[in-house]
């Protein structure tokens, strides 16, 4: 089994085992283009509460179980790097979801300038950044992209996704 298969796997049972009981969502998809926005403290404990939130988030849009076990997965990347690898420069951690049209874009901003070599360099051998490449192969299995973005004196992490593929 592939890394992005164990991760989905991993996903799967996670949302399995969960205590939290999901409701049925009140529409099929936002009527229009739809922007949520939070910050979290850059610890660990801010993770499960982007999952949670997010999780929620998603099942109310409507987006499919399969497209939301991988942006659970993506967003917990994203944090968890941002609170490993940021948390001293940073203040607060950004999270953005939006949906709108086919499209859903997630993005995790800190307040630290370094742009994550993973993205661009990791290789299959590489002692580091193992979590970031395997962001960037299910984006790229999904059709989606991925960059890397400056904000002010730090930078932001988008995943952007076509739901109507994944529907």
């Amino acid at each position: 089994m592939t890394a992005v298969g164990r991760a989905r796997a991993r996903a799967r049972h996670e949302r399995r085992t969960s205590t939290n009981h999901h409701r049925e969502p009140d529409h099929e998809h936002p009527p229009g283009p739809v922007f949520v926005r939070w910050t979290i403290a850059p610890t660990v404990a801010g993770v499960p509460e982007v999952r949670h939130r997010l999780r929620d988030l998603l099942h109310g849009w409507g987006v499919a179980e399969e497209l939301t076990d991988t942006l659970l997965l993506i967003a917990t990347e994203l944090t968890s790097n941002a609170v490993r690898h940021a948390a001293i420069r940073t203040d607060r951690i950004r999270i953005t979801a939006a949906h709108g049209g086919a499209e859903i874009r997630l993005e995790v901003a800190d307040g630290h300038p370094f742009r994550p070599h993973a993205l661009l360099e990791t290789g299959p051998d590489s002692e580091d950044g193992r979590g970031l490449m395997i962001v960037k192969l299910m984006v790229a299995e999904l059709g989606g992209r991925i960059d890397v973005v400056s904000c002010g004196a730090g930078k932001s992490i988008r995943v952007t996704l076509d739901t109507d593929a994944h529907a």
